[in-house]
């Protein structure tokens, strides 16, 4: 079977991709590396020079390790790469990020966007409306944290994607094209609209968009027959904002790559 990819959406935050002539549990090793093993940069580290706000230091400490970071491509290493050998790291392999912020006469909100890096402008929160936490008047928080790669099955902070999924390619057979009263109501039944008889005539307006969900077949199984196209996939994969959704996805082929080419080393060990 030949094999194809074609992109079929693609923006900064999103990428949908269908796989034609691929084997599903090499497909399906992608999306999980997607979701857990491409490396991104969270808060791992805080050091809490002063708060007097009515949030506990470790709740504070907690929700900026929440804070997605935008992470320059290919450079910081994962610490147990880093030529440092230190378990609190260096500037190859982690960066400082600051937050120092006090509320006037007014209380006010601490958002996300206060967060910066004296060290790499480059390493930023993804979004600058996330709330951190709210000063009463006079109130005052001073924090350095310091950011570190890490992958998603160390825990979610470092999770690169919202999420990966794998559907497959849905195939819809109309059985029979010309259709009288029998066909009453085929419509409506398809949630995703897109059955439709026009003259008469059953037609699939939008196969991709089917979701497998049988129940076209369950109420005309005389009508219409749904399956799975085989080796044919779709791969959706939505960014958490650290990498943009292409190149995750091609970190992701780095990845699986990489650990193919040692496995094989090691089996013919």
């Amino acid at each position: 079977m030949s094999q194809s990819i074609k992109v079929v959406e693609k923006d900064e935050k999103h990428v949908r991709l269908l796989f034609d002539g691929y084997d599903r549990s090499f497909l399906n090793s992608l999306r999980r590396i997607a979701l857990s093993e491409v490396p991104v940069l969270a808060i791992d580290d805080v050091v809490m020079l002063e708060n007097t706000s009515p949030v506990y230091d470790e709740v504070v400490a907690h929700r900026l390790g929440l804070i997605p970071l935008i992470t320059p491509v290919d450079k910081y290493p994962l610490p147990e790469d880093c030529d440092c050998g230190s378990p609190s790291g260096c500037p190859k392999c982690r960066v400082m990020l600051v937050l120092d912020a006090v509320a006037g006469e007014e209380a006010r909100t601490v958002f996300s966007g206060e967060l910066v890096s004296p060290e790499d402008p480059d390493v930023k929160p993804v979004s600058p409306t996330i709330p951190i936490v709210k000063l009463a008047p006079g109130q005052k928080i001073k924090i350095e944290a310091y950011a570190r790669m890490g992958r998603g099955w160390e825990h979610a902070k470092w999770q690169a994607a919202n999420i990966s999924i794998l559907k497959p390619y849905p195939e819809v057979t109309i059985k029979k094209a010309k259709v009288g009263q029998e066909a009453a109501g085929i419509e409506e039944v398809c949630p995703v609209d897109i059955l439709k008889v026009d003259g008469g005539t059953l037609q699939v307006t939008d196969e991709p968009k089917c979701t497998l969900c049988m129940e076209c077949v369950k109420a005309y199984p005389d009508l219409i027959d749904v399956k799975e196209k085989e080796g044919s996939f779709f791969l959706e994969v939505e960014s958490a904002g650290a990498y943009s959704a292409p190149i995750l996805v091609y970190k992701a082929v780095e990845i699986l790559q990489r650990q193919l080419t040692e496995l094989a080393s090691k089996v013919s060990e």
